[in-house]
C-alpha cells in the first residue's frame, strides 16, 4: 500500500526509527521536509535555506545536489544527518543544524561553474558537483562516520566529526563517484564501497572493501561483467560474506565476501539497479525505470552450500510464515506490483530432471542424443513427494508432482477428490507455497452447494515439519507459523477455532462419503432391478402371456420379489439423501428456489466459524450441535440399512443367483 510522503521526486527519504509515522524527505535546492503521517502536519527544515536558483555551485555557501544523503544515527533515534559538501547533524528534528566537518570534497571550482547553456542554463542545484554522495554512521560504534563524495574521495571520522581523515583507496581512479557505501555487519572497521565512472565513459565496475578503517583496501569486483557499472553494494546481516551488488545491468551476488560474483538476476528485467536494501530477510531493489522489486526470502541464500548440488535433492528450512488475518482487497491498477505469497514458502533443489523418463521404442534416437555408454542410464522419473507434518509426526498434506506436459490426465483424481499433484518441478531450484490449510471436506461427484467453500482449517501458529522424498533420498526440516502480530487472538483462541472447524469438516466429509455410497448402492439396485424386469419381459414375450398361480398372490416371488425389495430400499435411500442434501440442485443459483439441506447448512457454519482468528461463539456451538444431531440421525438410519436391509437384499439376490450390491469401504474400514 502506498501514500505520498515527505520530500520531492528525487531525494532520499527516511523514517524516524522509533516513530515511523515521522518521515523526512529531501529534493533539489536543499529542500528538506518533515511530515507527520498521523496528523498530516508538514514543516520545511532546510539545512541552509538559501535558495540557489540561477547560481553555479562555486558561488554558494553549501552545495546540496538533488539526492543529497539523509540518514538517522543507528545509536540515537533523535540524531538526523544530512550531507551537502559538509556533513550536518540535527538533534531537534531540524530546528537547528550543526556542521560536523569542513568541505569533504576536492572542492575543485573548475568543475562548479554554471550548468547547461549556451542559450538556457540549468542552475537549480540538480547537477551540482563536489558534494557528499553517500554517508553513514557505523552501526558498531557511535561517532564513526564515513562519507563518500561524487568527486572520488572517501573520508572517515572516528570522533563524531571533530576530525576527518582521507582514506580513499589508492587503486580507485581519480574522480570516481562514490555511488554507494555499506557498513560491514561483522567488522567495526569495515566498509563496502561501490564506485562508478560512467560519466567519464568508463563503465568498469569498482567495488572495494576495508576491515581496518580504510588503512588498507581490497578490490572485490571479479566476476562482474566489465561493462556493468556498479551503483550499489549491500552486505547481508545474517550471513558473513554474503554480498549483493546493484549494477547498470542487474543484480549480482557473492558468497565469499566479494572474492567472486555471479548473477542473481532470476526474473528481474535487465535494468539499472540504483539502490539495494536488505529488509527482514528480503532483498529490495530500486530500479531506474522498472519500479521496485523484492527477492523474497534470503534464507535460501543464507543456507546455500555448493555441496548441496551433489545430493539428489536439498530441502531448505523455510522462514517463519505469518498467518495473516487478511489482506486488503482492491482493484489492481495496470502498473501495480504483486504481493508476496500468503503461506509457507518451501524452496528445494533437485539435481535431476523430475520428468525424465525412459524412451519407449526409440533407443536409436536416445543413443544419438547421449553418449553410447550412457544411453542405458536414462532412467524412470524419480518418485517425488513433499509432506507437511505436525510436530508430533502426523501427516497434514502430501503433495506430488504435476503430470508432465501431454500427460495431464494420467492418474487424475475422480470428481470431488483432492488432487495432491500440485508441485511444478524442474531441475535445479524449485518453490512451492503451502496455504497453511488442512485438507478440505470430502466431496461427491455432482455436488452443488450454496456454501461452496469446503476448505480445511488453517493451521494454528506453532512448529511443524516438512519432508521431501526423492526416491530413496529424504530430507526433513522444521518450520514455524507465527500469529499475525496485529491479531488479539490468543493461542487458546486459535486452537479452539481449529478444533471446531476440524469437527465440522469431519462431519461434512462423513456425510458426503455416505451420500456417495448411498448413490452407488441405489444405482446398483436400480440397474439390477431393470435387468430383472427386462429379463422377465423377454421371457414372457417368448413364452406367451399365461396366467399362473403368482397372479392370485399378493406377495411377489422370485425375481419379482427382489425387484420389489430393491424399489422399496431405493426409496428409503432417497429419503435419507433428500434430508442430507438438496437433490434438486443443478447450479449454484438453485438454492434460491430449493431450500438448502443439512450438509449445506453445515458448510455455511464452516465458513462463518473460519472467518477471522477467534474461538467459535456460543451460537456457533449450538448450531453445530443441532445440525450434527440431525445428520447423525439420518446417518444412523443409513447405517441400519447397511447393517441389516442391504445384507438381506443381497442374500435374496444370492439365492436367485444374480449380482449383489457391493459397497466401497469407508476410510476406517
Amino acid at each position: 500500500d502506498w501514500e505520498p510522503t515527505a520530500g520531492g521526486g528525487s531525494g532520499h527519504i527516511v523514517a524516524k526509527p522509533d516513530d515511523p509515522d515521522i518521515v523526512y524527505g529531501g529534493s533539489y535546492g536543499g529542500f528538506l521536509m518533515r511530515l507527520d503521517h498521523r496528523t498530516g502536519e508538514r514543516r520545511l527544515i532546510n539545512v541552509w535555506p538559501d535558495n540557489p536558483m540561477g547560481w553555479g555551485a562555486a558561488d554558494l555557501t553549501y552545495r546540496f545536489q538533488w539526492n543529497f544523503p539523509l540518514f538517522f544515527s543507528p545509536h540515537d533515534a533523535d540524531t538526523l544527518y544530512a550531507a551537502g559538501n559538509v556533513l550536518f547533524a540535527s538533534r531537534d528534528e531540524g530546528a537547528s543544524w550543526q556542521p560536523l566537518s569542513g568541505d569533504l570534497t576536492r572542492n575543485d571550482a573548475s568543475k562548479m561553474g554554471p550548468s547547461g547553456g549556451p542559450i538556457t542554463k540549468d542552475n537549480t542545484s540538480v547537477e551540482y558537483y563536489g558534494t557528499i554522495f553517500a554517508a553513514l554512521e557505523s552501526p558498531h560504534e557511535p561517532g564513526v562516520l564515513w562519507a563518500g563524495t561524487d568527486d572520488g574521495l572517501i573520508q572517515l571520522s572516528r570522533d563524531g566529526g571533530a576530525s576527518w581523515s582521507d582514506v580513499t583507496p589508492k587503486e580507485l581512479p581519480e574522480w570516481t563517484q562514490i555511488n554507494g557505501i555499506d557498513a560491514h555487519p561483522f567488522e567495526p572497521g569495515g566498509l563496502y564501497v561501490a564506485g562508478t565512472r560512467y560519466k567519464l565513459d568508463d563503465f568498469t565496475p569498482y567495488l572495494f572493501k576495508t576491515t581496518d578503517y580504510g588503512a588498507s583496501w581490497q578490490r572485490i569486483d571479479t566476476g562482474i561483467d566489465r561493462l556493468h557499472t556498479t551503483r550499489a553494494i549491500r552486505a547481508d546481516p545474517d550471513r558473513r560474506g554474503l554480498l549483493y551488488a546493484g549494477t547498470e545491468n542487474g543484480v549480482y551476488v557473492s558468497f565469499d565476501d566479494g572474492g567472486q560474483w555471479q548473477s542473481l538476476q532470476l526474473e528481474l528485467p535487465v535494468v539499472p539497479i540504483t539502490d539495494l536494501a536488505v529488509k527482514e530477510q528480503d532483498l529490495v531493489a530500486a530500479t531506474q525505470g522498472r519500479g521496485y522489486w523484492i527477492l523474497d526470502d534470503l534464507t535460501v541464500l543464507h543456507q546455500h552450500d555448493p555441496a548441496q548440488a551433489e545430493a539428489p535433492a536439498h530441502l531448505y528450512e523455510p522462514t517463519p510464515a505469518p498467518r495473516w488475518a487478511g489482506r486488503p482487497s482492491r482493484a489492481n491498477p495496470v502498473h501495480e506490483g504483486t504481493n508476496p505469497p500468503s503461506g509457507v514458502v518451501f524452496h528445494f533443489f533437485l539435481s535431476d530432471d523430475p520428468y525424465r523418463v525412459a524412451a519407449e521404442g526409440d533407443s536409436e534416437e536416445v543413443a544419438e542424443e547421449v553418449a553410447e555408454d550412457a544411453a542405458e542410464e536414462v532412467a524412470e522419473a524419480p518418485q517425488i513427494q513433499l509432506e507437511i507434518l505436525e510436530q508430533g509426526g502426523g501427516v497434514i498434506r502430501t503433495f506430488t508432482p504435476k503430470p508432465p506436459p501431454g500427460k495431464e490426465d494420467d492418474a487424475k483424481p475422480r470428481e470431488g477428490e483432492d488432487d495432491p499433484r500440485q508441485l511444478e518441478l524442474t531441475a535445479g531450484a524449485n518453490r512451492f507455497v503451502w496455504d497453511m490449510r488442512y485438507p478440505g471436506a470430502d466431496r461427491f461427484p455432482g455436488l452443488v452447494l450454496w456454501n461452496r467453500n469446503l476448505a480445511g482449517p488453517t493451521a494454528v501458529p506453532g512448529t511443524y515439519r516438512a519432508r521431501l522424498t526423492v526416491d530413496d533420498w529424504t530430507g526433513e526440516v522444521p518450520f514455524e507459523i507465527h500469529p499475525d502480530p496485529r491479531s488479539s487472538a490468543t493461542a487458546d483462541d486459535y486452537q479452539a477455532q481449529f478444533d471446531f472447524l476440524i469437527s465440522v469438516r469431519d462431519t461434512l466429509s462423513e456425510t458426503h462419503r455416505q451420500i456417495g455410497r448411498l448413490r452407488d448402492a441405489r444405482d446398483q439396485i436400480k440397474a439390477l432391478g431393470k435387468r430383472l424386469k427386462d429379463s422377465a419381459e423377454d421371457t414372457s414375450a417368448a413364452e406367451g402371456s399365461t396366467a399362473d398361480d403368482d397372479e392370485s398372490s399378493d406377495e411377489p416371488t422370485g425375481p419379482a420379489r427382489l425387484v420389489a425389495a430393491g424399489e422399496e430400499l431405493a426409496e428409503r435411500l432417497s429419503e435419507i439423501e433428500k434430508a442430507l442434501y438438496q437433490t434438486q440442485n443443478r447450479s449454484p443459483q438453485d438454492p434460491l428456489n430449493f431450500p438448502i439441506r443439512l450438509n449445506d447448512k453445515l458448510a455455511g457454519l464452516l465458513g462463518v466459524a473460519g472467518y477471522g482468528d477467534r474461538r467459535p461463539t456460543e451460537s456457533m456451538l449450538a448450531v453445530r450441535a443441532e445440525l450434527t444431531a440431525a445428520i447423525d440421525d439420518q446417518l444412523a438410519k443409513l447405517e441400519a440399512i447397511w447393517e441389516t436391509d442391504l445384507p438381506a437384499y443381497n442374500e435374496l439376490a444370492r439365492e436367485l443367483g444374480v449380482d449383489r450390491v457391493l459397497l466401497e469401504p469407508t476410510p476406517d474400514g
